[in-house]
């Protein structure tokens, strides 16, 4: 070895050169005694083992939770969400192992990569935010993909849910992002959770209506509904007294998606039955009461102010310009004198 490192220092026309072949050799030398003295090579085929083993393993347990995933809950995003965190830890495991086989202190790449994590944890935080409350949404599993939910004070059904975001479609047909830190932070509403959902509906007829009749007008509305769930029992009672309308509670429950279908008819039909039995539907209205004159004047005498003695103001002024102007005596008297001094000027 050292003779075939001269030759090419001496080829290269390096000949100074050879005097540090001395380096190479020692080299040389430590790694044949470390790889047959100190049984090098039996960590060299630990570490390939590990290697190979590592690489098999970590594609079966993939494979056996890709499997797990699909025959659970966790189908579709939510379950590639799951599998790709998985994936993340068990490669860092794996070249941890690698690393300890080779006899490499691992106790500093661990502290490294923690402090890394925190200096990009501070630096984006509200990403680090959403994500994990990513990792909270897919664990509780409050929804899934295609249900109707009302989350952050938006209605929609679910499309996808991400890493970072929930997206949903409102029934205008609007796609929206909420992050996942606002979804798991409030509160969430799933209307399709269960398979039965109550109708709510309130009804108002007049005052002095026949309470019974109306009980009984609501109910067979129901009744004559085909898609009201009859056997769950529905509630007709008199509510409330309001400021004109006395106020009807109508409840009944039926399946989750006919539940527009339900609320809308029922509102059609009463409407409609109401009006053929005579029902009163009340509305606001205003009544107008205009007094005639005499009776104001009769009323103002009584209360001791006569509308005689103190007329209203543009009475008083139009009288004031019909009524002849009359001058005082002083009046006249100055008016005569100034005429007499003009006759004497003009005669002077």
């Amino acid at each position: 070895m050292h003779l075939l490192l001269s030759l090419l220092a001496f080829e290269a026309g390096n000949i100074d050169e050879v005097v540090d072949i001395s380096f190479f050799q020692k080299l040389w030398n430590s790694i044949v005694k470390w790889f047959i003295d100190d049984r090098g090579w039996v960590k060299v085929l630990i570490c390939l083992a590990v290697i190979v083993v590592g690489l098999i393993l970590i594609k079966i347990i993939l494979v056996i939770l890709r499997k797990i995933v699909n025959r659970g809950k966790f189908k579709g995003i939510a379950g590639n969400f799951i599998v790709t965190i998985i994936k993340i830890i068990l490669i860092f495991i794996y070249l941890i192992a690698i690393l300890r086989v080779l006899g490499i202190d691992t106790s500093s790449f661990v502290a490294l990569f923690t402090v890394g994590t925190l200096a990009i944890s501070l630096a984006v935080q509200s990403v680090i935010s959403n994500f994990a409350s990513g990792i909270i949404l897919v664990t509780n599993h409050p929804f899934n993909v295609g249900d109707l939910v009302e989350i952050a004070g938006i209605t929609g059904t679910v499309e996808k849910i991400t890493l970072f975001s929930t997206m949903l479609r409102t029934p205008d047909n609007k796609e929206i992002s909420v992050p996942n830190s606002s979804v798991s932070g409030g509160n969430i509403i799933n209307y399709s959770a269960k398979e039965n959902r109550r109708v709510d509906l309130v009804f108002g007829v007049a005052y002095g209506s026949d309470v019974d009749k109306v009980k009984l007008t609501i109910q067979s509305v129901l009744d004559e509904h085909d898609l009201v769930l009859h056997d769950e029992g529905y509630t007709v009672r008199l509510n409330e007294c309001g400021a004109s309308s006395l106020n009807f509670v109508c409840r009944c429950w039926v399946k989750n998606a006919d539940y527009w279908t339900v609320y809308f008819d029922i509102n059609e039909r009463m409407v409609k039955r109401f009006a053929d039995e005579g029902i009163e539907i009340p509305y606001n209205t205003v009544d107008v009461n205009i007094l005639p004159q005499k009776e104001e004047n009769a009323e103002l005498k009584q209360s001791g102010k006569s509308a005689d003695k103190k007329p209203s103001a543009k009475k008083a002024v139009a009288a004031a310009e019909k009524a002849p102007k009359k001058t005082s005596p002083a009046k006249k008297e100055t008016a005569s004198k100034s005429t007499e001094t003009k006759s004497k000027t003009v005669k002077k």
